[in-house]
């Protein structure tokens, strides 16, 4: 990982992904749609290489636990999601799950002085299953990242997506239709949040070079509250 000497942005991409027992109809549109966003992050590593050095992290999670399978890795290292890294069973801890691998980044990102860092939880239902972190907790958790400037989004099926979302102080929504088709939309509307993100990154760093970190931070907060809007 880069110091913040470095003169290109430092970008985390955390994706926290369900792996509860529902999630195993679409399973194998889940891998697909996983892999493509790798994909998507990928690219723009290539397509922003002067300003932009590009992470990732992919956390799954189950009644059996918070499984990262990378941790902050460059994003050329990364290798796709296989069948046998994600096997859908029991229930939804998803409080646990956000908790557990936003504190790891949290500390793996403290020391760089300008980071950038996109969060995306995907699941398709309701907290069930948490043993350490509440939902209160949570919230007071993002709210302190989000004032840093991470931007946060919720993608979720078969519950009041942005009633959930709304409690945990994230205002960034996908309603996904558990569906095959459904999937690959929500994954294709994703990618392009992403992509419009790290394009206007991009452009702030054209049109104004020498801009402060604080001044950069500014602006994501911006970036992060109209991640959604084209």
């Amino acid at each position: 990982m880069e110091t913040n000497k470095t003169t290109k942005t430092q970008v985390f991409n955390l994706i926290i992904l369900d792996k509860s027992g529902s999630m195993d109809s679409i399973r194998k549109e889940a891998i697909a749609g996983y892999n493509e966003t790798l994909g998507s992050i990928k690219a723009a590593q290539l397509k922003y290489y002067d300003t932009q050095e590009h992470y990732i992290s992919l956390a799954v999670f189950c009644g059996c636990g918070v499984d990262m399978i990378y941790d902050c890795i460059p994003v050329k290292d990364a290798e796709k999601l296989s069948k046998a890294k994600y096997n859908p069973c029991c229930m939804t801890p998803l409080y646990d799950a956000i908790g557990k691998s936003v504190k790891t980044l949290e500390k793996k990102t403290a020391d760089i002085e300008d980071v950038a860092v996109l969060v995306t939880i995907i699941t398709d239902g309701m907290e069930n299953a948490s043993m350490e972190w509440t939902g209160q907790a949570i919230k007071k958790l993002i709210d302190e990242r989000k004032e840093e400037g991470w931007m946060f989004s919720y993608i979720g099926a078969d519950h009041d997506v942005e009633q959930v979302a709304a409690t945990i102080s994230i205002t960034n929504t996908v309603v996904w239709t558990k569906t095959a088709e459904g999937t690959e939309s929500m994954i294709d509307n994703e990618n392009m949040a992403r992509e419009r993100y790290f394009e206007k990154m991009a452009c702030c760093e054209a049109v104004a070079p020498c801009m402060s970190v604080s001044e950069k931070k500014q602006l994501r907060k911006q970036f992060s509250e109209e991640y959604y809007k084209k």
